[in-house]
This record gives C-alpha cells, sequence and structure tokens, in this order.
C-alpha cells in the first residue's frame, strides 16, 4: 500500500462528509473582502490561521459557520491535527492555472498531499498535466479527497455559480510515518479503489519547473491580508 501512497494523484476519502448548510452565506461574500490568491487566480476564504508557528486559531469568516468548525474538530483534526484551513473560491468561468502547489525545496522529499472537499461545483473539472497527456480528476462519490498538490495541475470552473472548495493548507501535508493517515488511506482505497489514481505511469510535462511560485510565502502575504 505504501507505493501507492507515494504516487497518488487522486484519491476519495472514507471519511464523514462536511456540512454545506452556510453555503449562502458563502455565496454572498464579496470578492474585494476576501484574499486574493494572484498565483492561482482564486480568492480565499480564510477559516483558521497561525499567525505563530503552531498556534491555530479561528479566523472571523469562520464564526458564521458553527457546524463546519465542529466538523473540522470532531472528523478532520483528530487525524490531521490542526492546520492552516481555507476555502478556496473560485469564481464562473475562471481557471486556476497550471500550477504546484508545493515549494521547489519539498517537491518530492514529502508526499504533499492536500486534503480537499468541494462544498459547490465541479470535482472532476481538476486537471493534472503529464508530458503526454492529461488527466482529468476520476471524480467518483461525493466525497473529500486528497491529491499531489506536488504534481502539475490546473483546475476551470465549469458550473454556473462559484467553486467553494475546503482546502486544508500548512504544514500539514501527510506521511506514510502517520499511521492514522496510512489507516485511513488504506481503507479509502479499498473502498474506492477504482477512483483512485497514480502519477506512477505519467512523466512531468516539459515545462514543469515553470510552474512553482517565485515567492512561496503564503504566511506573510495572508498575515498582511488578515491584519488590513
Amino acid at each position: 500500500m505504501i507505493d501507492k501512497i507515494e504516487s497518488l494523484l487522486y484519491l476519495p476519502l472514507d471519511i464523514e462528509t462536511p456540512p454545506t448548510d452556510f453555503l449562502d452565506h458563502l455565496n454572498n461574500l464579496n470578492y474585494d473582502k476576501l484574499y486574493n490568491d494572484d498565483y492561482r487566480s482564486c480568492y480565499h476564504v480564510p477559516i483558521m490561521y497561525d499567525f505563530k508557528p503552531g498556534n491555530f486559531s479561528w479566523m472571523p469568516f469562520a464564526f458564521p459557520y458553527p457546524s463546519l468548525r465542529e466538523w473540522l474538530e470532531d472528523v478532520l483534526f483528530p487525524i490531521t491535527g490542526k492546520s492552516r484551513v481555507m476555502i478556496i473560491t473560485t469564481p464562473p468561468g475562471v481557471q486556476n492555472p497550471p500550477h504546484i502547489d508545493c515549494s521547489k525545496d519539498k517537491f518530492r522529499t514529502t508526499l504533499q498531499h492536500k486534503f480537499r472537499y468541494v462544498l459547490q461545483g465541479n470535482i472532476n473539472d481538476l486537471v493534472f498535466m503529464g508530458k503526454q497527456d492529461n488527466v482529468q480528476c476520476n471524480a467518483g462519490p461525493n466525497k473529500p479527497f486528497v491529491m499531489s498538490g506536488s504534481w502539475p495541475h490546473y483546475m476551470t470552473n465549469t458550473h454556473n455559480t462559484t467553486k467553494f472548495t475546503l482546502a486544508l493548507g500548512a504544514p500539514w501535508d501527510g506521511s506514510v510515518e502517520d499511521e492514522r493517515y496510512v489507516d485511513l488511506l488504506t481503507r479509502s482505497y479499498n473502498k474506492y479503489s477504482d477512483y483512485y489514481q497514480s502519477f506512477e505511469k505519467m512523466d512531468l510535462p516539459d515545462n514543469w519547473q515553470e510552474l512553482f511560485e517565485e515567492d512561496y510565502n503564503f504566511r506573510q502575504k495572508a498575515q498582511e491580508f488578515l491584519k488590513s
């Protein structure tokens, strides 16, 4: 199973699905009040952040969403521990251009797994880039999933509404040394193996080294936004 974990591109997770009873509030947020991520051409709704490393706290945006906070505390954090949490917000028709969700120094040195759940929108708008062919996400069930953040990918929101994706950020990135996480992936693979995708037989696109964010310093930029 370890080899399948280390080459994982996408896998639905066998855990409880997050609530979505706050979508009306999300849909009424003004983009100009959100954190603008120029690199990924999207916005972020900050839910949890650590102004000091390891000292996590709820952001003001999180307080209208008590059911989401409860789900994170009861379902996700027991598996991952606390980490930065945001809701990735992509307007209709907008593309998150080709990018890599990790820094150059962590590329291929850690798993760089990314937890995601599409609260609103299409899961299979996500596309992984290959040298020969691009691979569309094999969406499968409406479940939370993990994906490889170190593999180049892009997403075009083809839905007629804003796409909202719940995302767990740094410092969590998965580890084969974490027994709870390995157990979750094993259970999930046994249940959703038809939807598992791997980059084992894929080659990186020729321009992959150009897809890293030049200034991979989310902490500093986020702190400036949150304190403004």
